[in-house]
């Protein structure tokens, strides 16, 4: 079995929810921490669509709400650039396993991505 990565914030309750169905499920998983430990910019270029930034930006954000990013969305690069500085953007929980990748939490995108 591939291994898979959590990455999350312990404060996020989307994430607790997405840690506790994994726990629930036997999955074993690695979290890390999305402040201290980000994502690498390979991830996030790899698999940031271009065309829908939107699905990817964690909306409660300060800063999505500080830039004004509801009507004002950035292009991919902009947005990779931006949620380097402040992980906190980056849509959670991120999770990994080999090629499928998820942001956020979703129990049947989950159950198909970690079969």
């Amino acid at each position: 079995m591939a291994a898979i990565t959590v990455y999350q914030k312990k404060t996020c309750g989307t994430c607790k929810k997405a840690l506790q169905y994994l726990d629930d499920q036997g999955v074993q998983y690695s979290a890390c921490d999305i402040l201290s430990t980000p994502p690498t910019r390979k991830i996030l270029e790899q698999h940031i669509d271009e065309d829908n930034v939107a699905a990817f930006l964690n909306s409660r954000s300060a800063i999505y709400r500080e830039k004004g990013m509801k009507n004002n969305l950035p292009d991919k690069q902009t947005a990779i650039n931006l949620m380097l500085e402040d992980p906190n953007l980056i849509k959670r929980p991120l999770i990994i396993k080999g090629k499928n990748v998820l942001f956020g939490f979703k129990q049947a995108d989950v159950d198909a991505a970690i079969g």
